[in-house]
């Protein structure tokens, strides 16, 4: 193709393109020498002949296809030109030997039953058309997979919570029998007496004899405790307070001012008697130490509040506030020593760090076992004097008869009190 026939073609191809793209090619070969150029018009043009070939062989119509796998005699009669043995004849034969006057419009017999018969299943088929009972799946689906969701999130919420209770185990049981105490009084001091019913006089109660201080021996190594004043509470009261006070300043629970505590299984003793009668012996012996020891009750037959307790502390300014209880629990098996720091404040950590070696100290004394120092903010006691040195101390479970037959005996006591001593010095 000569180099005008080429530039002819080439203007065709150009003037069928919009004008964005006209422009675009032009200044793409303006950009190139003249023997690219050439080169890029011969390929444009090449390419153009292609399609247009291509288009104009499949616009042809396409020959009528060969019968395939044709029989021999048939083959051989069309190659000899002699008409293939067709049953074309019969047909009509059989036309001929009909009576001329029979009408060829109606079809009789047993024909004209089998035009009903195709309509009859036509009306069955629309009757069982007419239920559309298959809409309502898609809303099941939808249905399903909600509830799914809701099951999913119902599972995570139900774990979280058995995770959070099981990390508060001790601090939910321990509201939970100070709320059922509470509970339980309240429903009592409800209770109205019917109209015909005289009322009842209240009955005095009868104070519980308070235990008498007896000189305590020093041990050879007993600590000098001079200038410190220490704040001891006795767990625990005669009767629980039918009033409640807020757990904590930071926290919105509430449960009652103070309760009667637990019970000995095996001797019966009261809490509130035990921690009464241990602290005034600890009392004696850090007094000979030198100590200053301030007691928030000395009588069993009081109602003082564990808000007002620790008030008691952090308003003499105490080098160290320790608060005596003993455990209970469901489980009788339950044993050891156990302590409670508060939560917050600046001295917990510290606070944390030696009252381990203290329990171990303790426990080494006893024979029982130490469960450990743990940080609390269910105690309102400790909650509310977070600004001294507070430590609650369990001395063991009431309800397990060995830890019992420990912490009821004098000689065992005397023991506790001489590590107590070692311990408060730290705090000098």
């Amino acid at each position: 193709m000569d180099q005008n026939e080429l530039q002819k073609q080439f203007k065709e191809i150009v003037e069928k393109l919009p004008a964005d793209k006209k422009k675009v090619l032009y200044k793409r070969l303006k950009a190139m020498d003249a023997e690219e150029r050439n080169k890029t018009i011969q390929s444009i043009v090449d390419k153009e002949n292609e399609i247009i070939k291509e288009k104009q062989q499949n616009s042809k119509p396409k020959p009528a296809g060969k019968p395939v796998n044709m029989p021999a005699n048939k083959q051989a009669n069309k190659q000899s030109g002699k008409p293939a043995n067709k049953p074309a004849n019969k047909p009509a034969a059989k036309n001929a030997n009909r009576p001329a006057s029979k009408p060829a419009g109606k079809p009789q017999g047993k024909p004209q039953s089998k035009p009903q018969r195709s309509r009859q299943p036509a009306k069955q088929v629309k009757a069982v058309k007419q239920p559309e009972k298959p809409k309502a799946k898609p809303e099941k689906k939808k249905n399903g997979a909600m509830t799914a969701i809701w099951v999913a999130v119902l599972v995570m919420g139900i774990a979280l919570l058995g995770f959070t209770g099981y990390n508060k185990r001790e601090s939910l049981i321990e509201l939970w029998n100070n709320v059922t105490g509470a509970t339980a009084a309240t429903e009592l001091s409800e209770t109205e007496p019917s109209e015909t019913a005289e009322p009842t006089p209240t009955p005095t109660p009868t104070p519980s004899p308070s235990p008498t201080p007896t000189p305590v021996p020093l041990a050879h190594d007993a600590p000098d405790l001079t200038g410190m004043t220490i704040v001891l509470d006795p767990g625990h009261q005669q009767t629980t307070s039918e009033t409640t006070e807020k757990v904590a300043s930071w926290l919105s629970a509430e449960k009652p001012r103070c309760t009667c505590g637990g019970e000995g299984v095996s001797t019966g003793i009261p809490e509130y008697d035990l921690t009464l009668r241990f602290c005034v012996m600890l009392k004696e012996y850090l007094e000979g130490c030198g100590a200053t020891v301030i007691m928030t009750r000395t009588v069993n037959d009081v109602d003082l509040s564990n808000q007002e307790r620790a008030q008691m502390a952090t308003s003499a300014n105490c080098n160290l506030f320790l608060r005596i209880h003993a455990d209970s629990a469901n489980d009788s098996m339950t044993s050891g020593i156990q302590m409670y720091v508060p939560s917050q404040g600046n001295n917990y950590r510290t606070d944390m760090s030696r009252a381990q070696s203290f329990g171990e100290d303790l426990c080494e004394a006893t024979g029982l076992a130490f469960n450990g120092v743990r940080s609390t903010e269910v105690y309102t006691g400790l909650n509310y004097a977070t600004s001294v040195h507070a430590l609650q101390i369990s001395l063991g479970y009431l309800t397990n008869s060995d830890d019992e037959a420990v912490i009821t005996d004098e000689e065992m006591q005397y023991d506790m009190v001489v590590v107590f001593a070692q311990f408060c010095a730290q705090y000098k």
